[in-house]
């Protein structure tokens, strides 16, 4: 095969890889929108500083919309990272006002009309490499321990997706 063809391959199957994967991941956010009734969930990865986090799928339940890209720093949010590093799961049902998450309020909470947050790390050998994030706009949400240990699975379901 001419180098040429080889390296058109190899786009396209890591193109197709990447489709797969978003694909995999909308099903992901889907399912995690309905096993916690979440109104918006979202799949994040951290760069390998640990110092953003992007978006790879966002998924609104409440108009049945996906989105992706968006990158939120750790320089803008150093509380909520460090606790999300830290403690592997933020629960805040007061997103607006919890020290965790209020941090986000202005920039992120109050244009999205978030009220509640519940989000886990994803892991790969004990080192983060992601996020699964639920969010309510219908109001503020509890968070429970039911909805907590199944974001915990999914997070570990998700993290077979990384190499």
């Amino acid at each position: 095969m001419p180098h040429s063809s080889m390296l058109r391959t190899k786009g396209l199957i890591a193109q197709r890889a990447s489709a797969d994967r978003y694909d995999i991941f909308k099903a992901v956010c889907q399912d995690s929108a309905e096993g916690v009734d979440a109104d918006r969930t979202s799949v994040w990865t951290f760069d390998s500083e640990l110092s953003q986090i992007e978006c790879q799928c966002c998924y609104d339940a409440l108009d049945k919309s996906f989105t992706k890209g968006f990158v939120l720093k750790r320089e803008d949010f150093p509380v909520y990272f460090k606790a999300i590093v830290e403690d592997n799961i933020v629960n805040a049902p007061h997103a607006r006002t919890q020290q965790a998450t209020r941090e986000f309020t202005e920039p992120y909470f109050i244009p999205n009309g978030i009220h509640s947050l519940l989000d886990f790390i994803i892991q790969k050998d004990l080192v983060p490499i992601g996020i699964i994030c639920c969010e309510n706009r219908r109001g503020i949400r509890q968070w429970d321990k039911a909805n907590e240990d199944y974001l915990r699975t999914i997070a570990t379901l998700t993290s077979f997706l990384f190499n």
